[in-house]
Parts: structure tokens; C-alpha cells; sequence
């Protein structure tokens, strides 16, 4: 189960509301429906924390 993954939607959803979350899932091609479906291999939480940067200019956290 991808815990860091839907732990990062929990935490943009929470800094951005639904259009963070809309954003991440656009940057990242994965929808937050099915986050927790995919693994939390080091590269899905690396595309995870860019796109973060990306939409909120500063660096996500380590969760």
C-alpha cells in the first residue's frame, strides 16, 4: 500500500484544497483515487515531491 503517497495528497489537499490535488494528480499521472494502489518505490515519491515543488514552490515534505 502507497502510504506516502496519499500522505502527500492529504498534505497538498490540506495546503491547496482540491485544485492542489487536481494539480498533483496532473503532474504525476496518478490520480488520488488510486494512490494507494501504487507503490511507494523511490521514484513514484521523487515524482511525487517534484511535482509538489512544482506547483507549491518549496520543497515537499519527508513524510
Amino acid at each position: 500500500m502507497a502510504e506516502k503517497l496519499v500522505k502527500y495528497y492529504k498534505y497538498i489537499g490540506d495546503s491547496m484544497g482540491i485544485d492542489g490535488r487536481m494539480k498533483l494528480a496532473f503532474e504525476t499521472k496518478i490520480p488520488s483515487l488510486s494512490a494507494a494502489n501504487f507503490p511507494d518505490s523511490p521514484e513514484n515519491i521523487q515524482k511525487f515531491k517534484d511535482a509538489i515543488q512544482k506547483i507549491t514552490g518549496n520543497p515537499a515534505p519527508n513524510l
